[in-house]
């Protein structure tokens, strides 16, 4: 009857009696959603460990691979904040250094640029303002053969220029190389560590480090030769090792170098952005494009990072509009990507793959001859075995001379012939002169004066520059939008030049425009001479050779040899008693020394004797 009196005597007493006292039901429904929620987060991190637990055991690389490209960005960042603290310091240093001299003197102006040289440098042993690298890589456990004979031909040109080989740990006799030739091992698989590395950087994708060094270390282990692809960006990607340098140049190793001194003019060095040589075939077929051999660039902003032009070379999405490069999305990782993709299918199936591989004869080529502000000149300063005479004499520097590389002029089996770098194939226009009349060819002939701090060059330009017309109808191997070829149909292209030289042109890119020049070249008589010799075809029976194709003397000391497609020889020679050339001493008989040369070949041949010797 009275429920109020029992209820409450039974809530004040609910404790001692062991009962639960009542609780509203909002309280109870609070207390349910609470464990439902408490359940449910266990459940999820129950659910997320067992999922991780599950990926690691699939891909237990996946944790360290993370970690490894976390920490190669952060690295990555790092470096850069170092850079611009370096670039900071030494731009304060040289501001410096300028207010306490007085500011600087204005570079003299490209028309005046020959007469500003100081004639006391000319004794000195490097010029004292001027300094061309160039870069070449080198992957592989092994040196080519003729790696002896290219090397000792690189210290002729000791006074301009240095040789830069980076490479990979290769068995490389540092102590007998010339004081203008520089090792740089970058350890093992360092090429590909480096690349990417300064690629990440230079296309503005630091986050991809890590996998651009992944990919360019497969391809550099893989297909050796695909660094070729990557020449257009050696000045950026080797900029820290440029330091001092006014040039530089991507270049080879198969080819011998005579004295490149006696090849660039100081205007050239002053004026030009780029220069490149050919071999006569920019006459003969209309080629305009960098030569991989040498394709010397100012140090400078107008030539640094043209490279990104071209799709292959550019960042992730870019376009490479620049050169006509299809506007694609690709970009560098992705075309590193799909060769890597091929490469493992193709594995997978057994069978061979060599991935298609872009030149730096090709979009680079035609980005250079469609910018506006760049001056480039396309000089006829080169030997190529493909249009070459059957020899090919190279004398290396020491004991007072000078570095050469030359061939008899009008040889025989010389089917392009005569003034492929500009030297008369004759000593008159006329073909029909007799051979009485001819000069003699003797390969000892006195090469030109030692070099002076002027560098006047062994060409001289014959009247104005002229309009060239250009077209896109040549080298076949170039995909046809990166083609840039002259306009060589007209009479001009077969005439002689007043001394009797043929293809004595040279071809000019200015401001956007197009010119050819005629030019007259100084030479010994009866031979032609080359800034380089490049032995293209010829290599592949060098290959085939004995470990050394034939002893190189060290450094210092002077030695001759003869190259021919069979190989190369040392040029043993006796003086003889005169000069037929009237060059006085320094003249000698070599008939009997090629003929004893044939015959040792042809017993090499014949019995199967790799000796060197």
């Amino acid at each position: 009857r009275d429920p109020a009196g029992q209820g409450g005597m039974g809530g004040r007493h609910a404790g001692l009696l062991g009962v639960e006292p009542a609780r509203p039901r909002r309280a109870l429904l609070s207390d349910t959603w609470l464990r439902v929620l408490v359940v449910g987060l266990g459940c999820a991190w129950l659910c997320t460990s067992l999922w991780l637990a599950w990926s690691l055991r699939r891909d237990p690389a996946g944790a360290a691979s993370l970690r490894r490209s976390h920490e190669m960005t952060e690295l990555s960042n790092e470096v850069l904040i170092l850079r611009r603290q370096l670039a900071s310091m030494v731009s304060d240093a040289d501001e410096a250094a300028a207010s306490g001299a007085g500011g600087t003197e204005p570079p003299p102006p490209p028309t005046d640029a020959l007469g500003h040289a100081d004639p006391a440098a000319d004794t000195a042993s490097r010029h004292p303002e001027f300094r061309l690298a160039m870069i070449v890589p080198w992957l592989g456990a092994e040196l080519p053969r003729w790696f002896d004979l290219f090397v000792a031909s690189c210290a002729g040109s000791a006074y301009l220029v240095d040789w830069l080989i980076f490479h990979e740990d290769a068995p490389i006799d540092v102590a007998a190389a010339p004081a203008n030739v520089r090792y740089i091992s970058l350890g093992p698989h360092g090429m590909g560590a480096h690349f990417g590395v300064q690629l990440a950087r230079l296309t503005g994708e630091p986050n991809q480090t890590h996998t651009l060094v992944r990919l360019l270390q497969h391809a550099f282990a893989t297909w050796p030769y695909a660094i070729v692809e990557y020449k257009p960006t050696y000045g950026d990607v080797f900029r820290d090792y440029l330091d001092g340098y006014t040039h530089w140049s991507y270049t080879d190793l198969d080819l011998v170098a005579g004295d490149l001194t006696a090849f660039v003019s100081r205007a050239e060095l002053v004026e030009l952005d780029i220069l490149t040589f050919t071999f006569g075939d920019a006459v003969t077929h209309g080629r305009l494009y960098l030569r991989g051999q040498f394709a010397m660039h100012r140090l400078s902003a107008a030539t640094s990072r043209l490279w990104l032009a071209c799709e292959f070379l550019s960042a992730s999405g870019g376009s490479g509009g620049g050169a006509g490069g299809g506007g694609g999305s690709g970009g560098l990782l992705h075309e590193l990507r799909i060769k890597h993709a091929r490469a493992t299918r193709a594995q997978q199936r057994g069978e061979a793959f060599r991935p298609h591989f872009n030149s730096a004869e090709g979009c680079y080529s035609r980005v250079v001859a469609t910018s506006p502000t760049l001056r480039v000149k396309y000089a006829n300063r080169m030997i190529a075995d493909f249009t070459s005479a059957p020899q090919v004499y190279v004398l290396l520097s020491g004991g007072g001379r000078r570095a050469a590389v030359r061939m008899c002029a009008g040889s025989e089996g010389d089917g392009t012939a005569g003034g492929l770098v500009g030297s008369p194939m004759r000593p008159t226009a006329s073909s029909s002169a007799p051979a009485s009349q001819r000069a003699a060819c003797d390969p000892f002939a006195p090469p030109p004066p030692p070099p002076r701090a002027s560098l006047l060059g062994n060409q001289r330009p014959v009247g104005a520059l002229i309009p060239l017309v250009t077209h896109t109808n040549c080298s076949e191997w170039v995909e046809p939008r990166y083609r840039v070829c002259a306009d060589v149909s007209g009479a001009w292209a077969s005439e002689l030049g007043a001394d009797g030289a043929a293809n004595g042109w040279n071809f000019f890119y200015l401001a956007g425009r197009w010119y050819r020049q005629r030019f007259t070249a100084s030479h010994p008589a009866g031979l032609i001479e080359g800034a380089l010799f490049h032995f293209q075809v010829w290599k592949r029976a060098y290959k085939r050779q004995g470990p050394q194709l034939a002893p190189i003397p060290p450094p210092g000391e002077s030695a001759a040899f003869v190259l021919t497609k069979e190989g190369y020889r040392p040029l043993a020679l006796r003086p003889a008693g005169g000069s037929s050339t009237g060059a006085g001493t320094g003249a000698y008989e070599y008939d009997e020394a090629l003929a004893s040369i044939d015959a040792r070949l042809k017993a090499i041949e014949r019995d199967g004797d790799h000796q060197p010797g």
